[in-house]
């Protein structure tokens, strides 16, 4: 029995949307390969380069973990090609737009003289919706507010018309969906297009010593995947309900259903060239990355079990 160690950041980490490896486990993917795969967490995040999970790869605690390619991106910038991402995860951006009363006809051009209340205040998240205002010739005509800290109560804004929109990851907006709180207006995933938000990442010298091992990984996700592109939401939570035991079980239905509407799921476990380099243009346009300072996606990406 081969094994990997995969630290999964601190608990927040632990989204609906990064559900694909607790589906290998839970129909027993990993255990048909032949594999092993402990979870495991850290004190602290994962929001930048410095996060939990990354020193943990970085230092060989942990075998893998799963994260932003602008992570491996980042990191290729001010330290080198150390880190790859070798399977997809998440193909979209999974951030909505959120609103008090639905909006059946929503254009994001709607949002001119609307205020946004940023309920994550996540970098990456925030930015990325700040280039799509620009895209569409909006970044001075909406209000971005950031959010207080407290979600519950920017949730009790949005509804109570303090704020036009609320914008988070469907994740965090499904207990006030599925509660009649909220009401979800859009998916930011297809105006965004297909991009690789999210993906699992490893040393590259650790992908080469344990090869084997996380060939198999690569192939249990793939087909974990293809089970949440043939299955709908309510058999999706029932599977992995038991990796969410805080998480309410409409929300957990809400959330997955919007998600897999969306195509946030990767179709498969490979990182298409175009989606990675698409990522990469839109990051250095934020001023994520450093647009003098192209990132190869040879040399970030290896895709491993997807022969």
């Amino acid at each position: 029995m081969q094994q990997l160690i995969f630290n999964q950041g601190d608990a927040s980490e632990s989204r609906i949307y990064y559900c694909a490896h607790y589906l290998a486990d839970s129909l027993g993917l990993f255990a048909a390969e032949q594999l092993q795969v402990t979870f495991t967490t850290s004190a602290t995040g994962g929001h930048t380069v410095q996060g939990g999970q990354v020193p943990a790869v970085l230092s060989r605690d942990a075998d893998l973990t799963l994260g932003g390619p602008m992570v491996v991106m980042k990191h290729f910038q001010q330290h080198g090609t150390e880190l790859q991402c070798f399977c997809a995860s998440v193909a979209a951006n999974p951030w909505f737009l959120a609103a008090a009363q639905a909006q059946p006809d929503f254009q994001l051009s709607d949002l001119r003289g609307k205020r946004v209340l940023d309920v994550g205040n996540v970098g990456t998240a925030t930015l990325t919706f700040r280039w799509l205002l620009a895209q569409h010739g909006l970044q001075d005509q909406v209000e971005l507010i950031s959010g207080s800290g407290d979600q519950a109560r920017d949730f009790a804004a949005v509804a109570a018309g303090e704020a036009d929109y609320a914008l988070h990851a469907m994740h965090m907006l499904a207990p006030a969906i599925a509660a009649g709180q909220l009401t979800s207006i859009s998916s930011l995933a297809t105006l965004c297009g297909h991009v690789p938000w999210s993906a699992y990442i490893a040393r590259a010298d650790v992908l080469l010593e344990k090869a084997s091992a996380f060939h198999a990984f690569s192939r249990a996700i793939e087909q974990a995947l293809t089970w949440i592109a043939t299955h709908d939401a309510t058999a999706l939570a029932d599977r992995v309900q038991h990796f969410y035991p805080d998480y309410p079980r409409e929300a957990l239905v809400t959330g997955l259903a919007a998600y897999q509407h969306a195509q946030v799921f990767a179709p498969g476990c490979v990182i298409p060239q175009h989606e990675f380099e698409h990522f990469s243009q839109l990051l250095s346009a934020i001023g994520w990355l450093d647009p003098s300072q192209p990132v190869p996606y040879a040399a970030l990406v290896t895709q491993a079990g997807a022969e």
